[in-house]
């Protein structure tokens, strides 16, 4: 996970729709000239291969703007936060690799707060780390040092919406494992939970399991109008499941697409990346299996989700070789779809992030040194 393909073209075409909406017929979407198109190009990109350390990633784990319009990025093998300007300078860093306060070891996920603090999750440093704006430390927030909450998504300054993991164990039954999706109040319990699955704890299916229950679910938190969306593992189903913030489900999203088996060579790197992403997350070799024995065989119908400024949802296709977004609206209509143009298939591992009016992007699991370019998104509204 620490380098990025340098063969990218200079522009790249994005097609969506703007933050209107529009009943729109789901077989014709494609080809509806009424759709507005914009162009996009990658204005900067931030990395290189050698030369100047604030500007070499190791492991990217998160990134986003903060509310000062910066670019946050958390390293997982520098274990820092460092900060970029808009257009992409470097500024300042906070935490690193070390002991001491505010110093980190294994940091897994970056929270970014309306208050504009930010926090690292490190489970070998006590749990979630946070700084201000400037980047002073100020403690810890969140006691965690296992079963530690995945892909975050912050609510407001004190809350946000992860994925979590739960042993069961009762006397006379086997133990059981159960992965869940809530809203947390900067705790291990969960305030509300919206999906949740429980199975048997199997050590030996372990990959397995982390495959489908873990690294397969996508989460976006829409704040300006409360709604949670999230895809858990469905195998070859698009479906998008809907929750209200306060727990209620709401109708699922879902569309007829096309399925698309996975070749060989893709069934083994998906393996590479599960052993390599558990060993990540255990900060060195797990003492379980780390090896995939029923590996998924076709595509994902969904891999990413993100929202724009406007409250609408993106919802990538992972069927596709190159970027495909689906827009829905916040209530529920398909609008719209954007396509990255160019890109190639290695942008199947690309990891997207859409902020206000700019997507930043960079790969999980490069070729050569990881990068992250910054795509300017002309007018949402």
């Amino acid at each position: 996970m620490k380098y990025l393909n340098t063969i990218l073209c200079t522009v790249l075409c994005v097609i969506f729709l703007s933050c209107g909406s529009g009943s729109v017929d789901e077989g014709d979407l494609q080809q509806n000239p009424e759709l507005r198109q914009t162009v996009l190009t990658i204005v900067d990109s931030i990395g290189v291969e050698m030369g100047d350390s604030c500007y070499i990633f190791g492991s990217i784990e998160g990134l986003g703007y903060t509310q000062d319009d910066n670019i946050a990025v958390l390293d997982r093998i520098s274990a820092d936060i460092r900060v970029f300007s808009h257009d992409g300078e470097y500024m300042w860093r906070a935490g690193g690799r070390g002991g001491g306060p505010g110093e980190m070891h294994n940091p897994l996920s970056l929270f970014l707060f309306p208050d504009g603090r930010m926090g690292a999750l490190d489970p070998w440093r006590s749990g979630l780390q946070i700084y201000s704006r400037d980047g002073e430390y100020q403690g810890i927030a969140m006691d965690i040092s296992n079963n530690v909450h995945i892909y975050p998504e912050t609510v407001n300054d004190s809350s946000f919406v992860s994925l979590k993991t739960e042993f069961i164990i009762e006397d006379g039954a086997a133990p059981q494992i159960a992965v869940f999706v809530a809203l947390f109040e900067m705790s291990a319990e969960p305030e509300i939970t919206y999906w949740r699955e429980e199975m048997e704890a199997d050590f030996s299916t372990a990959a397995d399991l982390a495959q489908k229950y873990l690294l397969a679910i996508s989460i976006a938190v829409d704040t300006l109008n409360n709604i949670v969306y999230l895809t858990p593992y469905s195998g070859t189903d698009y479906v998008i499941e809907r929750y209200s913030l306060d727990g209620e489900r709401l109708t699922d999203l879902e569309l007829e697409i096309e399925t698309v088996p996975l070749t060989e060579e893709e069934i083994h790197i998906a393996e590479e990346f599960v052993r390599q992403r558990l060993s990540n997350l255990e900060g060195g070799e797990p003492q379980y299996n780390v090896h995939v024995t029923d590996p998924i065989t076709h595509r994902l119908p969904v891999i990413d989700l993100e929202i724009d400024s406007c409250g609408n949802l993106w919802a990538r296709r992972g069927t596709e070789d190159e970027p495909y977004f689906d827009i829905w609206s916040a209530e529920g209509e398909l609008i719209g779809n954007a396509v990255m143009a160019g890109a190639g298939s290695e942008s199947r591992s690309w990891e997207f992030e859409l902020c206000s009016n700019r997507i930043l992007v960079y790969d999980t699991d490069p070729d050569l040194y990881q990068k992250i370019y910054i795509i300017d998104i002309d007018d949402l509204n």
